[in-house]
């Protein structure tokens, strides 16, 4: 009686039941082909890969961009430099079009994921390369890697 109440104990605050043996992992929105990319279009969906996960694990779409409050569609931006150095040393991530410093909404998005995995129990990402938040070397990427998320980048 006392085993089970600390396991009902150890699983609280998580959506999902670990006895299940299903893993939850974080994947990007656009790789299951939700247009939610920055110009409003569908990425090339990643079939065959997302049927392989979708077989060991139960997945759980994230698009940090919108969850820190961008719009779709929204600016292009390129991150020169690294997520870690966004954080660390406070790089700014510019809006090309506009001009716009856009860093807030990248971090408080990553912010988000990892709240996300962490509510969910995702100990993995599999996460969009190319992009100043999802890819391993983006913000999302440095801020799961921090959390102890393993981050998949996805080309």
């Amino acid at each position: 009686m006392a085993r089970n109440a600390n396991r009902r104990q150890e699983r609280q605050g998580r959506l999902f039941d670990d006895s299940t043996r299903v893993e939850p992992i974080l994947v990007s929105t656009c790789l299951l082909g939700i247009p939610c990319r920055w110009h409003g279009r569908r990425a090339k969906k990643r079939g065959e890969l997302i049927e392989r996960l979708k077989k060991r694990y139960v997945l759980v779409p994230i698009c940090p961009e919108q969850l820190g409050g961008m719009p779709t569609p929204r600016t292009g931006e390129m991150l020169h430099g690294t997520g870690a150095q966004v954080l660390d040393e406070g790089l700014r991530i510019i809006a090309p079009e506009n001009g716009q410093d856009v860093t807030r909404f990248h971090v408080d998005g990553a912010r988000y994921a990892l709240e996300i995995a962490e509510i969910v129990g995702a100990k993995r990402a599999y996460l969009k390369g190319g992009s100043p938040s999802c890819d391993r070397e983006g913000v999302t990427g440095e801020v799961l890697t921090r959390g102890g998320v393993k981050v998949i980048r996805v080309g």
